[in-house]
């Protein structure tokens, strides 16, 4: 196919064969991307030559055909290139209100920024390779993510799973050509994550020695709370808390493992303290649609919320904020708490406590899993509470179910402890 030279006045020019003859186009441009999006152009047309669906007339100038995608009147026009930074803002440009949830879309645009970062803003994403995104991750691979820990592979591939909606979306609209290029893609090795712990495991594994103060943190993400630490993190909290509304989020997060998302777009009506449900509405179960699920309230979150609700300001969010002055908002009225004020109302309840230790609201859904398998509620049960759960967090809470897993190690060797005891009593 054809490639670019590049002469001493940096111009670029454009050379290809066709019908067994060498052809040159001064392209008058000594920008890379823009002499590479001609390029790209030519070989497209060249394809649609060989496949008979493009004809050149027998008096047409070929290069200026080629190049004006068979417009024969009239001078070329090189293509405006496609860039990595243009084509993130027509992805978000078209995003409808509502599609994409708030902490979604804020995660996706950090991994773009990195894109950016790393590839380039200017870089041509028709251009886009398997050795590109190799590149990539291992530029990636030699950074340090939260904590100055080194970037996990399972990030890479959240980063990688971004781009890789991206790209599908634009080549459903004819903005890029083929599959997105990962197939080969190799990845550091990474570690299972441990599973989750109480706080006296954890100090007792610090106790010990010997370990790092990035391993102690990572200790400390496998964190979870049983049903006394619990009681001891609520008292906190409603003791010292800033925010009146700071005890109820929590106590739902703790007795329904709501996520943070989900506690933030509860509204009024959501709440049916008759029958003593909740109803949860989820974003993350299936792509696409609005789903929910139906949790029972425990008898102190029932009280809580009843209590909650008799003094709420009118708002239909559950848990509200005033609107202020810059936003347009007008006295009286309210909205929802943003993601970034109730990371900071858990933070600011717990600063300066034993339980500072504690990393954020995931930590109250973690717990309510464990604590669930922990008095050996059945796993279906669990599934349906909690929503959506990956087999990799199935596998991080299965060791808390005591009973089950005894019982079956003692009708494993069962036959062998009766053989024992046959063979002491005749060993002959």
């Amino acid at each position: 196919m054809s490639h670019l030279e590049q002469r001493g006045t940096g111009q670029y020019h454009l050379v290809f064969r066709f019908g067994g003859r060498r052809f040159k186009k001064a392209l008058k441009t000594t920008q890379t991307d823009v002499a590479d999006a001609a390029r790209v152009r030519l070989d497209e047309n060249l394809r649609l030559v060989a496949a008979g669906r493009l004809v050149i007339p027998e008096t047409a100038d070929i290069p200026t055909f080629l190049l004006s995608d068979g417009k024969l009147n009239g001078k070329p026009s090189l293509p405006t290139p496609l860039t990595l930074g243009n084509l993130f803002q027509q992805y978000l440009d078209q995003l409808p209100d509502g599609s994409m949830e708030t902490n979604s879309l804020y995660t996706a645009k950090i991994h773009m920024a990195h894109f950016e970062r790393v590839l380039g803003k200017g870089y041509f994403i028709r251009g886009l390779s398997l050795d590109d995104l190799q590149g990539y991750v291992q530029q990636r691979g030699k950074e340090k993510g939260r904590r100055k820990r080194r970037l996990s592979p399972t990030t890479m591939r959240k980063e990688l799973s971004t781009l890789s909606a991206i790209w599908s979306w634009a080549r459903a609209t004819g903005r890029v050509d083929g599959p997105f290029p990962n197939k080969g893609l190799r990845f550091p090795k990474t570690n299972e994550k441990p599973p989750f712990q109480t706080r006296e495991e954890i100090n007792r594994q610090i106790a010990k020695g010997g370990l790092s103060e990035l391993e102690r943190e990572a200790l400390w993400d496998c964190l979870y709370l049983t049903p006394a630490d619990l009681d001891k993190v609520l008292a906190v909290v409603k003791a010292g808390a800033d925010q009146p509304s700071a005890y109820p989020m929590v106590l739902m997060a703790a007795h329904t493992g709501a996520r943070r998302s989900e506690i933030l777009r509860s509204q009024v009506q959501d709440f049916d303290l008759e029958s003593n449900i909740v109803v949860i509405h989820e974003k993350k179960r299936a792509k696409g649609r609005r789903t929910t699920r139906v949790v029972p309230l425990s008898p102190l979150l029932a009280r809580t919320i009843g209590d909650w609700l008799k003094r709420h300001t009118g708002c239909k969010y559950t848990f509200c904020r005033p609107l202020t002055a810059s936003e347009g908002g007008k006295p009286g009225e309210y909205t929802a708490i943003s993601v970034d004020q109730a990371t900071d109302l858990l933070r600011h309840s717990l600063a300066g406590t034993a339980w500072a230790k504690i990393r954020g609201w995931h930590v109250f859904r973690h717990s309510f899993i464990s604590n669930c398998a922990s008095k050996g509620i059945d796993q279906r049960m669990i599934d349906a509470w909690s929503g959506h759960q990956t087999e990799e967090m199935r596998r991080r809470y299965t060791h808390l179910f005591p009973d089950s897993q005894q019982d079956a190690m003692r009708a494993l060797f069962a036959v062998s402890v009766q053989g024992q005891q046959a063979l002491v009593a005749n060993p002959g």
